[in-house]
């Protein structure tokens, strides 16, 4: 079976291994209202992982979680607030932190340090917070896939490339500023977590043989153009450059099982009509 990959918006994907495992990760679809995907319309995940409690990448975890009776893999101040806030049932979740492996689903997760912060807040109001994740998994047929939950930049990224060796990153290079996504006073950031430039030096450092094009909701935004002009620079110099694959919102990309014909392992897209 080929492995696929279907974008939500911002850092949400579910990815269907090559042993037909239903992952999805960071699900912020029902209050994304640029995503044509919802919680309702998933029907099968077997594996949630959550990098941390940012409200667009926690999301839609809770509704998944209880509807799907699924696994999750998290860090304790997200299962914090998929237990104490939405009453989830506590047996789902496989607690962890960076470095901790597991296998679940039959799935090989390595959770790996994410430069970035992590907290929500108890119905009562008191803080929770914890480690923000990367997980590098193992997809099958040759996909090991990184999603870095909005890490910045830092040099450790080499030794996360020569110990887990991914070889699809799902690389953020934007913060949207659109209604419903963005954060408050918009005009004062100037950058995400990743640049573009910094996005296209992780993935250089994590040697990364694709790049999944990341955190956005409309593919034209200024940065994914511009992380895609550094990359047909680089190629035009002779330096990395990696096949760069940008979604549109509810898009599905599919990587066909390696030995196949090569017309057979062009990959394949699939687009998701916009809700009514």
């Amino acid at each position: 079976m080929s492995v696929s990959i279907q974008f939500f918006g911002m850092a949400g994907y579910k990815i269907v291994t090559a042993d037909d495992v239903h992952v999805v990760i960071d699900p912020f679809m029902d209050d994304n209202p640029y995503s044509p995907v919802k919680s309702d319309d998933l029907d099968r995940v077997d594996l949630l992982l959550i990098t941390h409690n940012a409200f667009d990448h926690f999301g839609d975890a809770h509704k998944i979680a209880k509807k799907h009776a699924c696994r999750v893999v998290c860090a304790v101040d997200v299962m914090q607030n998929l237990v104490g806030n939405h009453g989830v049932d506590k047996a789902l979740i496989h607690l962890t932190i960076w470095a901790m492996a597991l296998e679940v689903c039959g799935v090989a997760i390595r959770p790996v340090e994410s430069r970035h912060w992590s907290f929500g807040k108890t119905h009562g109001g008191h803080l929770l917070s914890g480690p923000a994740m990367g997980f590098v998994f193992d997809a099958g047929d040759g996909k090991r896939i990184y999603h870095p939950g909005d890490t910045a930049l830092f040099s450790d990224m080499r030794l996360i490339r020569d110990l887990y060796r991914p070889t699809v990153g799902l690389m953020h290079v934007s913060l949207p500023n659109e209604e419903g996504v963005g954060l408050p006073h918009p005009e004062c950031y100037r950058s995400g977590e990743l640049t573009p430039k910094e996005a296209l030096m992780a993935s250089e450092w994590l040697g990364l043989e694709e790049v999944v094009v990341s955190h956005y909701v409309d593919p034209n935004t200024a940065d994914v153009k511009e992380f895609c002009r550094l990359v047909e620079q680089n190629r035009q110099d002779g330096a990395y450059a990696p096949p760069a694959i940008v979604l549109g919102l509810g898009e599905t990309h599919v990587w066909e099982t390696p030995g196949a014909d090569a017309e057979k392992n062009t990959p394949v897209r699939v687009a998701v009509p916009a809700r009514a």
